[in-house]
């Protein structure tokens, strides 16, 4: 019965180290991840120069892991996405993150989307215009689409 004591005392405090976590590992390998970015190119039938200028100031924001972005003479699209364990405040930050984007680019109407499927599809559209593969009336009519759909209530 002694012996038992003795194990139990002696397993116990190794058992609450091991299921323990590391929060200075955590924070660095936070800091370490790479956000997804891609530049479109310059010489697209449109200009994406506002596109780009977007994901640099967001890809600054914590929390954020991948950016797509694709304008007309008019609009700008940007696709983010967010971190799992901040999706909770997911409402407050695409308000924040829209109001910060309308604010450097007051001259377009900017429209902001944490959906998965308008990021696929900014993705899809990033890489036709890096092919130089979509006519600038194809690309206008693509995000006019998309907008509509970000829009809609699921």
């Amino acid at each position: 019965m002694y012996l038992h004591k003795i194990m139990i005392v002696l397993l116990f405090p190794l058992l609450l180290i091991g299921c323990g976590t590391d929060s200075a590992n955590d924070s660095t390998k936070h800091n370490n991840q790479s956000i997804e970015l891609t530049n479109t190119a310059a010489n697209s039938p449109i200009d994406q120069q506002p596109a780009n200028q977007a994901k640099r100031a967001l890809s600054q924001y914590d929390g954020i892991t991948s950016v797509k972005a694709v304008n007309t003479k008019d609009e700008l699209l940007i696709a983010v996405e967010i971190e799992h364990h901040r999706r909770f405040k997911l409402e407050n930050t695409r308000k924040e993150l829209t109001k910060q984007m309308k604010k450097q680019f007051p001259n377009l109407k900017v429209e902001l989307s944490t959906d998965q499927k308008i990021n696929l599809e900014l993705e899809k559209l990033e890489k036709e215009l890096q092919s130089k593969a979509i006519p600038k009336k194809e690309l206008t009519k693509e995000i006019k689409q998309l907008i509509k759909l970000t829009k809609e209530k699921t």
